[in-house]
Protein backbone atom coordinates (compact mmCIF):
# COMPACT_ATOMS: atom_id res chain seq x y z
CA UNK A 1 0.00 0.00 0.00
CA UNK A 2 3.27 2.11 0.68
CA UNK A 3 4.38 1.87 -2.81
CA UNK A 4 0.99 1.77 -4.61
CA UNK A 5 0.25 5.70 -2.30
CA UNK A 6 4.35 6.67 -3.74
CA UNK A 7 2.88 6.19 -7.07
CA UNK A 8 -0.18 7.94 -6.72
CA UNK A 9 2.27 10.93 -5.44
CA UNK A 10 4.27 10.64 -8.10
CA UNK A 11 1.64 10.37 -11.01
CA UNK A 12 0.34 13.93 -9.79
CA UNK A 13 4.01 15.22 -10.40
CA UNK A 14 4.17 13.61 -13.75
CA UNK A 15 0.99 14.71 -14.82
CA UNK A 16 -0.88 11.63 -15.73
CA UNK A 17 -3.99 12.70 -15.15
CA UNK A 18 -4.10 14.89 -18.23
CA UNK A 19 -3.21 11.91 -20.35
CA UNK A 20 -6.18 10.62 -19.21
CA UNK A 21 -8.06 13.76 -19.41
CA UNK A 22 -6.67 14.11 -23.21
CA UNK A 23 -7.59 10.98 -24.24
CA UNK A 24 -11.03 11.31 -22.84
CA UNK A 25 -11.95 14.82 -24.85
CA UNK A 26 -10.29 12.76 -27.74
CA UNK A 27 -13.16 10.23 -27.41
CA UNK A 28 -15.73 12.71 -26.56
CA UNK A 29 -15.49 14.93 -29.57
CA UNK A 30 -15.08 11.69 -31.70
CA UNK A 31 -18.27 10.38 -30.29
CA UNK A 32 -20.15 13.79 -30.22
CA UNK A 33 -19.51 14.28 -33.70
CA UNK A 34 -20.80 10.51 -34.65
CA UNK A 35 -23.53 10.65 -32.39
CA UNK A 36 -25.08 13.86 -33.13
CA UNK A 37 -25.86 12.74 -36.75
CA UNK A 38 -28.08 10.42 -36.03
CA UNK A 39 -31.05 10.31 -37.61
CA UNK A 40 -34.65 10.17 -35.13
CA UNK A 41 -35.03 6.33 -36.42
CA UNK A 42 -31.74 5.25 -35.47
CA UNK A 43 -32.54 6.70 -31.67
CA UNK A 44 -34.14 3.03 -31.19
CA UNK A 45 -30.86 1.14 -31.61
CA UNK A 46 -29.46 3.65 -29.93
CA UNK A 47 -27.54 2.14 -27.08
CA UNK A 48 -25.90 -0.48 -30.05
CA UNK A 49 -24.62 1.82 -31.87
CA UNK A 50 -22.67 3.43 -28.95
CA UNK A 51 -20.96 -0.06 -27.79
CA UNK A 52 -20.12 -0.38 -31.54
CA UNK A 53 -18.59 3.08 -32.17
CA UNK A 54 -17.04 3.34 -28.56
CA UNK A 55 -15.14 -0.04 -29.45
CA UNK A 56 -13.99 1.41 -32.18
CA UNK A 57 -12.92 4.80 -31.10
CA UNK A 58 -11.04 2.67 -27.94
CA UNK A 59 -9.13 0.63 -30.44
CA UNK A 60 -7.66 3.46 -31.98
CA UNK A 61 -7.27 5.75 -28.20
CA UNK A 62 -6.49 3.40 -25.85
CA UNK A 63 -2.86 1.44 -27.10
CA UNK A 64 -1.21 5.02 -27.46
CA UNK A 65 -2.45 5.90 -24.15
CA UNK A 66 -1.35 2.42 -22.44
CA UNK A 67 1.97 3.86 -24.05
CA UNK A 68 2.02 6.88 -22.75
CA UNK A 69 0.82 6.20 -18.73
CA UNK A 70 3.22 2.99 -18.73
CA UNK A 71 6.11 5.64 -20.56
CA UNK A 72 5.43 7.96 -17.61
CA UNK A 73 5.01 5.88 -14.85
CA UNK A 74 8.81 4.95 -15.73
CA UNK A 75 10.47 7.73 -16.95
CA UNK A 76 11.31 9.62 -13.44
CA UNK A 77 12.58 6.32 -12.49
CA UNK A 78 14.93 6.27 -15.48
CA UNK A 79 15.32 10.32 -15.24
CA UNK A 80 16.89 10.61 -12.05
CA UNK A 81 18.00 6.72 -11.94
CA UNK A 82 16.23 5.90 -8.88
CA UNK A 83 16.04 1.96 -9.70
CA UNK A 84 18.78 0.62 -7.45
CA UNK A 85 17.70 3.33 -4.55
CA UNK A 86 13.93 2.03 -4.71
CA UNK A 87 15.27 -2.06 -4.67
CA UNK A 88 16.72 -1.14 -1.25
CA UNK A 89 13.98 -0.22 0.03
CA UNK A 90 11.10 -3.10 -1.49
CA UNK A 91 11.62 -5.65 -3.46
CA UNK A 92 11.32 -5.98 -7.52
CA UNK A 93 7.89 -8.04 -7.20
CA UNK A 94 6.35 -5.19 -4.81
CA UNK A 95 7.70 -2.25 -6.81
CA UNK A 96 6.14 -3.96 -9.62
CA UNK A 97 2.56 -5.20 -8.35
CA UNK A 98 2.35 -1.48 -7.22
CA UNK A 99 3.14 0.02 -10.73
CA UNK A 100 0.68 -2.68 -12.64
CA UNK A 101 -1.87 -1.75 -10.09
CA UNK A 102 -1.43 1.88 -9.83
CA UNK A 103 -2.17 1.46 -14.01
CA UNK A 104 -4.84 -0.86 -13.22
CA UNK A 105 -6.64 1.97 -11.12
CA UNK A 106 -5.97 4.66 -13.61
CA UNK A 107 -7.54 2.71 -16.89
CA UNK A 108 -10.67 1.54 -14.96
CA UNK A 109 -11.27 4.83 -13.66
CA UNK A 110 -10.86 6.47 -17.04
CA UNK A 111 -13.60 3.59 -18.72
CA UNK A 112 -15.74 3.99 -15.49
CA UNK A 113 -15.78 8.17 -16.24
CA UNK A 114 -15.83 7.28 -19.94
CA UNK A 115 -19.06 4.62 -20.29
CA UNK A 116 -20.89 7.21 -17.54
CA UNK A 117 -20.22 10.54 -19.74
CA UNK A 118 -21.81 8.17 -22.59
CA UNK A 119 -24.96 6.57 -21.16
CA UNK A 120 -25.76 10.70 -19.68
CA UNK A 121 -25.39 11.75 -23.53
CA UNK A 122 -27.52 9.07 -25.22
CA UNK A 123 -30.13 9.63 -22.17
CA UNK A 124 -29.67 13.19 -22.95
CA UNK A 125 -30.49 12.13 -27.31
CA UNK A 126 -33.54 10.52 -26.35
CA UNK A 127 -32.02 7.31 -26.58
CA UNK A 128 -34.09 4.15 -24.82
CA UNK A 129 -34.37 5.00 -20.90
CA UNK A 130 -34.10 1.05 -20.43
CA UNK A 131 -30.83 0.80 -20.28
CA UNK A 132 -28.99 -2.09 -20.96
CA UNK A 133 -26.65 -2.12 -18.15
CA UNK A 134 -25.20 -5.88 -18.99
CA UNK A 135 -23.83 -4.79 -22.21
CA UNK A 136 -22.34 -2.07 -21.07
CA UNK A 137 -20.55 -3.17 -18.01
CA UNK A 138 -19.11 -6.40 -20.46
CA UNK A 139 -17.99 -3.58 -22.73
CA UNK A 140 -16.17 -1.91 -19.90
CA UNK A 141 -14.49 -5.14 -18.39
CA UNK A 142 -13.49 -6.62 -21.76
CA UNK A 143 -11.81 -3.27 -22.57
CA UNK A 144 -10.29 -3.00 -19.34
CA UNK A 145 -8.95 -6.62 -19.40
CA UNK A 146 -7.54 -6.10 -23.48
CA UNK A 147 -6.40 -2.29 -21.84
CA UNK A 148 -4.65 -3.87 -18.86
CA UNK A 149 -3.02 -6.58 -20.58
CA UNK A 150 -1.43 -3.89 -23.32
CA UNK A 151 -0.49 -1.62 -20.27
CA UNK A 152 1.55 -4.65 -19.07
CA UNK A 153 3.20 -4.79 -22.42
CA UNK A 154 3.98 -1.30 -22.05
CA UNK A 155 5.44 -1.13 -18.80
CA UNK A 156 7.70 -3.94 -19.55
CA UNK A 157 8.95 -1.94 -22.74
CA UNK A 158 9.17 1.59 -20.79
CA UNK A 159 11.49 -0.30 -18.07
CA UNK A 160 13.46 -1.90 -20.80
CA UNK A 161 14.09 1.49 -23.16
CA UNK A 162 16.09 4.26 -20.92
CA UNK A 163 14.63 6.18 -24.21
CA UNK A 164 11.07 6.21 -24.22
CA UNK A 165 10.40 6.43 -27.88
CA UNK A 166 10.39 3.13 -28.73
CA UNK A 167 7.60 2.21 -26.38
CA UNK A 168 5.79 4.84 -27.83
CA UNK A 169 6.59 3.90 -31.13
CA UNK A 170 4.69 0.55 -29.93
CA UNK A 171 1.94 2.28 -28.86
CA UNK A 172 1.64 4.36 -32.08
CA UNK A 173 1.84 1.34 -33.93
CA UNK A 174 -0.90 -0.06 -31.63
CA UNK A 175 -3.36 2.46 -32.25
CA UNK A 176 -2.80 1.81 -36.00
CA UNK A 177 -2.97 -2.05 -35.49
CA UNK A 178 -6.03 -1.52 -32.98
CA UNK A 179 -7.89 0.23 -36.21
CA UNK A 180 -6.51 -1.75 -39.14
CA UNK A 181 -6.89 -5.34 -37.95
CA UNK A 182 -10.75 -4.88 -37.20
CA UNK A 183 -10.94 -4.92 -41.10
CA UNK A 184 -9.49 -8.69 -41.18
CA UNK A 185 -11.00 -11.72 -40.24
CA UNK A 186 -11.52 -12.71 -36.70
CA UNK A 187 -8.88 -15.43 -36.56
CA UNK A 188 -6.54 -12.43 -37.82
CA UNK A 189 -7.68 -10.58 -34.50
CA UNK A 190 -7.17 -13.17 -31.88
CA UNK A 191 -3.58 -13.56 -33.00
CA UNK A 192 -2.72 -9.93 -31.96
CA UNK A 193 -3.38 -8.45 -28.32
CA UNK A 194 -4.72 -5.09 -30.16
CA UNK A 195 -6.89 -7.37 -31.88
CA UNK A 196 -8.70 -8.18 -29.32
CA UNK A 197 -10.83 -4.96 -28.80
CA UNK A 198 -12.64 -6.12 -31.59
CA UNK A 199 -13.09 -9.95 -30.87
CA UNK A 200 -14.88 -8.85 -27.64
CA UNK A 201 -17.28 -6.35 -29.46
CA UNK A 202 -20.62 -6.77 -28.04
CA UNK A 203 -22.45 -5.01 -30.78
CA UNK A 204 -21.98 -5.35 -34.72
CA UNK A 205 -23.13 -3.24 -37.88
CA UNK A 206 -25.38 -4.80 -40.13
CA UNK A 207 -25.76 -3.52 -43.96
CA UNK A 208 -28.22 -4.29 -46.42
CA UNK A 209 -27.12 -3.97 -49.58
CA UNK A 210 -30.63 -3.74 -51.19
CA UNK A 211 -31.97 -0.81 -49.25
CA UNK A 212 -29.02 0.61 -47.73
CA UNK A 213 -29.78 0.62 -44.51
CA UNK A 214 -27.54 0.19 -41.16
CA UNK A 215 -29.13 -1.33 -38.52
CA UNK A 216 -27.26 -2.99 -35.28
CA UNK A 217 -27.47 -6.26 -33.90
CA UNK A 218 -25.97 -7.65 -29.99
CA UNK A 219 -22.93 -10.29 -30.03
CA UNK A 220 -22.17 -12.61 -27.18
CA UNK A 221 -18.89 -13.63 -26.93
CA UNK A 222 -17.78 -16.80 -27.06
CA UNK A 223 -16.07 -18.20 -24.16
CA UNK A 224 -13.38 -19.95 -25.52
CA UNK A 225 -11.89 -15.77 -26.91
CA UNK A 226 -12.06 -14.86 -22.82
CA UNK A 227 -9.84 -18.31 -22.77
CA UNK A 228 -7.50 -16.80 -25.70
CA UNK A 229 -7.86 -13.54 -23.54
CA UNK A 230 -6.12 -15.38 -20.79
CA UNK A 231 -3.47 -16.64 -22.08
CA UNK A 232 -2.59 -13.86 -23.50
CA UNK A 233 -2.97 -11.92 -20.72
CA UNK A 234 -0.33 -14.47 -19.16
CA UNK A 235 1.92 -13.95 -21.56
CA UNK A 236 2.67 -10.32 -21.44
CA UNK A 237 2.33 -9.90 -17.95
CA UNK A 238 4.85 -12.42 -17.46
CA UNK A 239 7.00 -10.60 -19.87
CA UNK A 240 6.60 -7.26 -17.96
CA UNK A 241 7.23 -9.05 -14.56
CA UNK A 242 10.70 -10.30 -16.37
CA UNK A 243 11.67 -7.44 -17.59
CA UNK A 244 11.32 -5.59 -14.28
CA UNK A 245 13.09 -8.56 -11.95
CA UNK A 246 15.59 -8.91 -14.08
CA UNK A 247 16.48 -5.51 -14.35
CA UNK A 248 19.98 -4.83 -14.20
CA UNK A 249 20.20 -1.16 -11.86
Amino acid sequence: MTLLRLEFFKGRRRKIALICLACLGLQTAWMCVNLLRMEPEELAQGWMQLVYTLLLVDAITLPLTMAALASRTCELEHKENTWKLLETLARPQALYRAKLTWGAILILGMLVVEMALFVCFGLALGFPREIPWGKLGLTVGNVFLVSLGIYALQLGLSLRFVNQAAPLAVGILGSFTGLFILFFPQWAQRCLPWGYYGVLLQAEMLWDPVTRNVSYAWLHTAPSDYGLLALWLVVLFAFSYRVFVRKEV
